[in-house]
């Protein structure tokens, strides 16, 4: 549905990572996918536009994730981010310049303050129980991806709205590549 925003999660993740000067890798994967699921679910829409996939650690956000490991090494990227964020060990995430606020909204930014208040400070073993009791995790554990009905945990009306959505995005596609309207015919 939405496309990945690669500068909203940018400013995302240094957003979380200047909370407290430096943020844990788990932490903040963590608490980025609890603000994308709750922004959802209050919004209809991600804050980033990311999919997610289950791990054996819970639910990750694909494309911010590699974009963390390129700086850590373990991936490429489409740029660099070194000059964003730096890795102060394996696992520790330290900004190097202030998020680009203008990016986000004020839900956006409301919804990650939340998520790291409940989430920012929590322990390895607390996060990953938080993760693996999660229903959106648990809802379908054999599938690698989760989608954003799964997100939204089978709320009727959000539901709606996204097949909504869906439907318009299908009409704009067929019509974009349909022929122009002859102003003559019947």
């Amino acid at each position: 549905m939405e496309k990945f925003n690669e500068a909203k999660a940018l400013a995302a993740i240094l957003f979380l990572a200047n909370q407290d000067g430096q943020i844990d890798l788990y932490a903040l994967v963590k608490t980025l996918y609890y603000a994308d699921k709750n922004h959802l679910k209050e919004w209809g829409r991600t804050i980033t536009g990311d999919f997610y996939v289950r791990m054996k650690c819970g639910p990750v956000p694909s494309q911010a994730y590699d974009m963390l490991k390129s700086v850590r090494g373990d991936r490429t990227w489409k740029r660099d981010l070194k000059d964003y964020f730096c890795f102060t060990d394996n696992i520790t995430v330290k900004p190097l310049i202030e998020p680009d606020i203008e990016v986000l909204s004020e839900s956006d930014i409301n919804a990650l303050k939340k998520s790291f208040k409940e989430r920012g400070h929590k322990s390895f073993p607390a996060l990953r129980r938080e993760a693996h009791n999660d229903a959106a995790f648990k809802l379908k554990p054999k599938e690698y991806v989760m989608t954003e009905l799964d997100l939204i945990e089978g709320d009727p009306i959000l539901r709606l709205y996204l097949e909504e959505i869906k439907e318009n995005e299908e009409f704009l596609r067929n019509w974009r590549h349909s022929p122009p309207f002859d102003k003559n015919e019947d």
